[in-house]
């Protein structure tokens, strides 16, 4: 009784909107964190090994991949960078402790109780968050997110405003579904804790099952069972699919967010782009990326793929009038803070490709 009350007292309840989004959430703060072995998902997935068995060299691509390490258990092993440091979690109260193999948070003036943090979300490029199962149903947001890059703490994005010495916020199993849907393959229903080998944004997070096109061609039978074409779609709907997680028009107007989240949506903010809008069937997220690699890093890589388009008159398109052979992205891709109402000093790409105010 005393654990439970502890953790009435320390868990919070927010709005239901979409974490991807705003971080929001749903939930009754009177349930006990529970340790949930995995639950077995539905068959209609296969993993990512059974993708491999023929597609080997994406599939080695794509394991080294950010996208396929946003999700890890919290333990050495596992976490590798993603796992924060002990003691005092920055300026918080809070006190980070390791009881047995299980990391726990200690929750401020309660010395003697813990509750337990079980997922890291995010590979670790730029922040981490945690969250624990509560029961079948809800999900507990941290409300400290780590930076490894800084090995430093900031306030989980949408959890500013919540009391200093609040844990953090309660996801709905509908919410701890969607989020964690960014994060694994499959997530059983009630929600709990993914299979391993669900574990990160793998092939069927974008092509969808694969089962019957593995039991198809492991039987020899090449001609049943295929995967769906992604790279046939139009631009228009592939972007869709990206948005998922990257946010598409629908998910900015659905949480009310101001028009200006252009970077931290990349799908929205392309889609809003000039560039998008003349071209609506051939410009899409995987002009630029390559969904099986990390995102490249060098604005020569980019400025190749404008030149496509803005090289000559003759390509229909108009060629820049300052600097028609370089620093497109500098000029029309500018970094911006990605999370307004924040401290995260972190900086996003503009993805509306807009032609600088003078």
């Amino acid at each position: 009784m005393r654990y439970r009350a502890a953790l009435q007292r320390a868990l919070v309840v927010g709005l239901p909107v979409l974490l991807a989004v705003m971080a929001g959430c749903l939930g009754d703060p009177s349930l006990t964190p529970s340790s949930p072995k995995p639950t077995p998902a539905a068959v209609t997935f296969v993993g990512n090994a059974a993708c491999a068995e023929c597609h080997p060299d994406i599939a080695k691509s794509h394991s080294q991949s950010n996208h396929a390490h946003t999700l890890s258990l919290l333990t050495h092993d596992e976490a590798g960078v993603r796992l924060p440091p002990l003691g005092k979690i920055g300026s918080s109260e809070f006190v980070l402790q390791k009881v047995a193999e299980t990391l726990t948070v200690a929750i401020p003036g309660l010395s003697q109780e813990t509750v337990p943090l079980e997922l890291a979300l995010g590979s670790g490029k730029t922040g981490v968050t945690y969250v624990a199962f509560l029961d079948e149903s809800k999900m507990a947001e941290f409300r400290m997110s780590y930076f490894p890059a800084k090995s430093t703490w900031y306030i989980t994005p949408g959890q500013e405003k919540l009391a200093p010495g609040s844990l953090g916020k309660i996801h709905s199993a509908a919410n701890a579904k969607k989020c964690l849907l960014c994060h694994a393959v499959s997530v059983p229903d009630p929600v709990a804790l993914p299979e391993r080998r669900f574990f990160g944004v793998g092939c069927e997070s974008c092509h969808g099952s694969g089962t019957a096109h593995v039991a198809a061609a492991r039987a020899g039978n090449y001609t049943q069972g295929k995967m769906e074409s992604l790279g046939k779609l139009p631009a228009r709907e592939l972007n869709l699919r990206c948005g998922k997680c990257h946010g598409t028009p629908e998910d900015v107007a659905a949480a009310h967010l101001p028009g200006d989240v252009t970077n931290r949506m990349q799908t929205y903010g392309l889609m809003e782009s000039k560039c998008f809008q003349k071209s609506p069937e051939t410009l899409s997220c995987v002009t630029c990326h390559n969904p099986h690699e990390n995102a490249k890093t060098q604005p020569v890589f980019y400025e190749r793929i404008c030149l496509k388009c803005h090289s000559t008159p003759a390509s229909n398109q108009k060629t820049c009038p300052i600097n028609p052979k370089t620093n497109c992205v500098s000029c029309h891709m500018p970094l911006r803070k990605a999370l307004s109402g924040s401290d995260i000093p972190m900086k996003m790409a503009d993805h509306k490709i807009k032609i600088p105010e003078k």
